[in-house]
């Protein structure tokens, strides 16, 4: 891509050529303050879609005092991950130009009965400022996910953010087994 004013190449990472294409979504949960508690975590419950649609995600948990951010992923073994309900959350598309919708069911605040560590795919411990999973995860297809933001002291304030992008997986001819992202 080239800049119109000065005509040099400019490179933009895939998360962000993403959103430019409204393939790319946001939602977010936050307490008020003093109402993020020990036995009150931030949960998102995310299904993937059976489809050759793939999500690429990273999670952000911001807290006044310590807490941690993980990632569960449903092992099909309910003894470890039964997590299911919750109250629908419609995500936001970050290309607010874009009327596209995103793919996957959304619920915030869902029932969890077990989320053991055998099931427990990414775990980060946040400070004042915040926990990033820095990296980019790519989720399978028609799997769930619990998104869980824990806060390590009673009256914290804190907020549990996602961010992701959907493409298709595709594989151009003559490159056989290698998928490239479309986005």
């Amino acid at each position: 891509m080239l800049d119109e004013k000065t005509g040099y190449q400019v490179s933009i990472t895939g998360m962000s050529h993403g959103t430019h294409e409204g393939n790319g979504y946001m939602a977010w949960l936050s307490t008020a303050i003093n109402d993020f508690d020990i036995a009150s975590p931030l949960d998102f419950l995310m299904i993937t879609p059976d489809s050759p649609i793939r999500i690429c995600i990273q999670a952000l948990g911001c807290a006044n005092t310590a807490a941690v951010i993980q990632i569960y992923e449903d092992t099909g073994v309910l003894a470890q991950f039964n997590v299911a309900g919750g109250t629908a959350y419609i995500p936001r598309n970050k290309n607010r130009n874009s009327a596209k919708t995103s793919v996957v069911t959304l619920t915030h605040t869902p029932v969890v009965t077990a989320a053991t560590g055998d099931a427990l795919i990414q775990e980060r411990h946040a400070g004042k400022s915040g926990a990033h999973l820095a990296y980019e995860i790519i989720l399978r297809a028609n799997t769930a996910y619990l998104f869980r933001f824990l806060s390590m002291d009673d009256d914290n304030e804190g907020s549990l953010n996602l961010d992701w992008v959907e493409f298709a997986e595709r594989v151009p001819s003559g490159f056989a087994g290698v998928i490239p992202p479309n986005i």
